[in-house]
């Protein structure tokens, strides 16, 4: 781990305060990250509403109580999905615009009872639904983009 020192002197005191850099999962995503990302999206893109079903149906096959949590309908909940995945894609090199939307959405999920562990439930669907539409395009730096973004928006709908 690296940290930086950083000395402020006043009259009376001297401070000392240790900044740790961030952790791979804070660091911000690379431009190459964000090209995989984008590359692999649109490739799934004119299909998102299909693969928005599966990644529900898998969802809800590796947690069962989530189906709870979603109101109405999967094709209506795999309609919201996609338009958050466009949005996504859309925002994903201005942190500035995407970080307010998620949130306000992680604030709304908190009051359905929606915890950092069905986050991690969702990504983990989310990362098996990515490789089975992509298959050989799946590659592990794509996994790794995918997971890194995953990680971002779950610290981000959880703060």
């Amino acid at each position: 781990m690296s940290v930086a020192l950083h000395l402020s002197s006043s009259r009376s005191t001297t401070r000392m305060q240790l900044k740790r850099a961030p952790t791979p999962a804070e660091a911000p995503l690379t431009d190459a990250q964000k090209q995989l990302i984008r590359s692999s999206f649109a490739k799934i893109e004119p299909a998102i509403d299909m693969v928005a079903q599966v990644f529900f149906r898998k969802l809800f096959a590796l947690d069962s109580s989530l189906r709870a949590k979603f109101s109405g309908p999967i094709d209506i909940q795999a309609r919201k999905f996609a338009a958050a995945m466009k949005l996504t894609m859309i925002t994903l090199s201005r942190d500035d615009e995407l970080t307010p939307t998620l949130r306000l959405l992680g604030a709304r999920h908190r009051q359905l009872g929606i915890r950092t562990r069905h986050y991690r439930m969702m990504a983990k669907a989310l990362t098996w639904t990515l490789e089975q539409s992509l298959a050989k395009e799946y590659t592990r730096e794509t996994r790794a983009a995918w997971t890194a973004l995953l990680d971002k928006i779950t610290r981000t709908l959880t703060a």
